[in-house]
C-alpha cells in the first residue's frame, strides 16, 4: 500500500470516528460530518448461545467454602488471579479450570477436607447424624452434597460417593474409618465440576430462543448474583418446594435478600469495577506541590468513595443520585480537601451547598485518579465521561501519541487547558479530541488532588464547553452543569443499565439484551428497584439457546 493509499485509509477511519473536519495533508479539508457529531455507542455483540456452566470466581469460591463449613479460614486463598480477557467485571462466565488453577483447587480441597475432620466445630456443622448409625454415611453425603452442588444428588451420584466413602477406611490408617470416609468424599466433592461451576443444565421449554432454568438453578443464580456465594437455607427451602419460578416468588426472595449486608457490598463492588477504582492505585501526587496531604491518601479515598456508594445504594438511589448527590464522605484527614471538617478516621457524610459539588464525578477519588502527579488530566476525565458514562465507542490513540511534542505556540501557554488544546489540536488529533477534551475541561475547577480552585498558574480556569447528549448539543459552564445534563440523559441511563446486564450475565452486552435494557432504563430506577426488576424478568429466569 503506497503512502497515498495509507493516508486515504487513515482518513476514512478518522471520518468514521466523529464529526468535524480533518486535514487532507495538502491544505484542503476532508468533511466528516457536522461539527460535534458524537461517536457512536458501543455496538451490542451477537450472541449465539449462552454457556450452561459458569465457573465460580475466586471470591465466590472462597465465600462458598466459608458458608459450607462455617470456617473463615477457608477464605485465605493464594490462587493466581483470574484473567478477565478484557471483560469489565469479575463475574465473567468465561472463567475456566486450567492447568494453573487445577492444582490450586486440589490443594485447597485437600486442606479444607483435612481441617473439616480435625476441627470438631466444623465437623459438627457438616455431619449432623450419629456416626455410629449405619444410615449416617448416606445422610451426610446427601445433605452435604446438596449444599455443595446446589441441587439434590441423584441416585447414581449418591452411589458413587458412597463407594468412595467406604474406600476411606481402606486408604486411611484405619483408626477412624468414618472420619477418613468423610475426608475422602469432601476432597472429591470440592474438586467436582458441580461444585466449581454454577450449572444451568435443566431442560426447560424453549420459547423465543430461550429456555427456562429450574428452581435449583434459579436459587444459585440469585445467590451468586446478590451474595457472591451459595444459596442460604431459605433459598434451598424454596427450591425444594418448587417456589422459585414466578414473578411474585422471586421478587419476595430478592426483597428479603436485599436486607443482607453482603448485597450492599456486591453492589459497591459493581460500581468499583464499573468506574475503574483500580486507577486509585496510580494516585501519587507530588509531595512538594501538594503539601500536607494525609498519610494513606489512597486508602482514605477508597474508603470514602465506597462509603458514598453505600449511602446511595442503601437509600435506593440510582444513577441520578450517583451523579448529582450534594454530598461526599471524608474522614478528619480527608475533609480539608473539600474545605470541610470531620472527626475520626471513619468516613462521615459532608454536605455541599448548591453548585459547590455534585456526585461521584466531583469527588476527590475520581478527580485524583484521573490526574497526574502535578497537573490535572482533562483527557482521561473526558474519556471517562464518554466511555464509562455514555458508553461511546472511542478508539485508542495511535502509537506514539502520548510522546508527541506540542507544536510551537503562537500565544502564551499558561494553563493545563492551554497545553492540552495545543497538543491535541495538531494533525488528526481534533477528530477525537474535539469531543473528548471539553467534558474533561469542565473539571478544571478542581486540581490534581480534587481541591476546588479558580485559577491555574495564576490564570482563571475555563470550565466551559459543550457535549452532544441524546443527539442534542448541551452547553455547560462548569462540571455541575455537565453532570446535571448527564443525569437526565437517556444515553447515560442506557449505558448504566447495559453495564448492570453485563455484570448480571457475566458477558458482553448483546443484541438479545436490548429490549430488557430499554425497559429498565426507561424507568430511571434506584439500584435496588432496578435489581429487583431485573431478577424477576423473563430474561433473568432463562438462558439464550438461539441468539439473534
Amino acid at each position: 500500500m503506497n503512502d497515498r493509499m495509507k493516508l486515504g485509509a487513515l482518513l476514512g477511519l478518522l471520518a468514521a470516528c466523529s464529526g468535524g473536519t480533518i486535514s487532507n495533508g495538502d491544505g484542503s479539508e476532508a468533511k466528516t460530518g457536522a461539527k460535534g457529531q458524537p461517536f457512536g455507542t458501543v455496538t451490542p455483540v451477537k450472541l449465539e448461545q449462552e454457556t450452561r456452566l459458569v465457573r465460580l470466581s475466586h471470591e465466590q469460591y472462597a465465600n462458598t467454602l466459608q458458608d459450607l463449613f462455617g470456617d473463615s479460614d477457608g477464605r485465605d486463598l493464594s490462587f493466581a488471579p483470574d484473567s478477565l480477557n478484557g471483560f469489565k467485571f469479575d463475574t465473567s462466565n468465561d472463567l475456566r479450570v486450567d492447568a494453573r488453577s487445577g492444582p490450586e483447587y486440589r490443594a485447597s480441597a485437600e486442606e479444607m477436607a483435612a481441617r473439616a475432620v480435625t476441627d470438631a466445630s466444623v465437623f459438627g456443622r457438616i455431619v449432623s447424624c450419629d456416626t455410629s448409625d449405619a444410615a449416617c454415611p448416606d445422610q451426610f453425603i446427601q445433605s452435604f452434597g446438596e449444599r455443595a452442588f446446589r441441587h439434590p444428588l441423584s441416585d447414581a451420584e449418591l452411589s458413587r460417593f458412597r463407594t468412595l466413602f467406604d474406600l476411606g477406611g481402606e486408604l486411611g490408617d484405619g483408626r477412624d474409618p468414618f472420619h477418613e470416609g468423610v475426608q475422602l468424599v469432601l476432597e472429591a466433592m470440592l474438586q467436582s465440576p458441580q461444585f466449581l461451576y454454577r450449572a444451568q443444565l435443566g431442560e426447560g421449554q424453549v420459547k423465543n430462543g430461550r429456555s427456562s432454568i429450574d428452581d435449583w438453578e434459579m436459587a444459585s443464580r440469585l445467590s451468586y448474583f446478590l451474595y457472591d456465594s451459595m444459596p442460604d437455607a431459605q433459598l434451598f427451602q424454596r427450591a425444594r418446594a418448587g417456589q422459585l419460578h414466578t414473578d411474585e416468588q422471586i421478587a419476595g426472595e430478592v426483597t428479603r435478600m436485599l436486607g443482607d449486608a453482603r448485597v450492599s457490598g456486591k453492589f459497591v463492588s459493581f460500581h468499583e469495577q464499573l468506574w475503574q477504582f483500580g486507577r486509585y492505585a496510580k494516585i501519587a501526587p507530588d509531595s512538594a506541590t501538594y503539601k500536607n496531604l494525609p498519610d494513606k491518601f489512597v486508602d482514605r479515598l477508597l474508603s470514602a468513595s465506597d462509603a458514598f456508594l453505600g449511602e446511595v445504594i442503601d437509600n435506593n438511589g440510582g444513577l441520578e443520585e450517583l451523579l448529582t448527590a450534594p454530598y461526599a464522605f471524608a474522614d478528619s484527614k480527608l475533609a480539608p480537601i473539600y474545605g470541610k471538617s470531620a472527626t475520626g478516621d471513619t468516613p462521615a457524610r459532608i454536605d455541599f451547598d448548591k453548585g459547590e459539588r455534585e456526585g461521584f464525578l466531583m469527588q476527590a477519588g475520581f478527580l485524583a485518579s484521573n490526574a497526574y502527579a502535578i497537573k490535572t488530566d482533562p483527557i482521561h476525565r473526558g474519556l471517562f465521561i464518554l466511555r464509562d458514562v455514555l458508553c461511546r465507542a472511542i478508539p485508542d490513540p495511535p502509537p506514539g501519541a502520548a510522546t508527541t511534542p506540542p507544536p510551537p505556540a503562537t500565544t502564551p501557554i499558561v494553563t493545563t487547558r492551554d497545553e492540552v488544546s495545543l497538543l491535541t489540536g495538531q494533525q488528526y488529533c481534533p477528530t477525537c479530541h474535539g469531543q473528548i477534551n471539553e467534558p474533561g475541561f469542565s473539571f478544571e475547577g478542581f486540581d490534581a488532588v480534587g481541591r476546588a480552585r479558580t485559577q491555574d498558574n495564576g490564570q482563571n480556569v475555563d470550565t466551559t464547553g459543550s457535549i452532544i447528549v441524546d443527539g442534542d448539543e448541551v452547553q455547560f459552564q462548569d462540571a455541575s452543569d455537565l453532570v446535571e445534563a448527564l443525569a437526565q440523559s437517556d444515553e447515560a441511563r442506557n449505558c448504566y443499565v447495559a453495564r448492570w446486564l453485563e455484570f448480571a450475565n457475566g458477558r458482553e452486552f448483546a443484541t438479545v439484551d436490548v429490549a430488557l435494557r430499554d425497559r429498565l432504563a426507561k424507568q430511571g430506577m434506584g439500584v435496588k428497584e432496578l435489581v429487583t426488576t431485573l431478577a424477576t424478568s423473563p430474561e433473568f429466569r432463562s438462558r439464550v439457546e438461539a441468539g439473534e
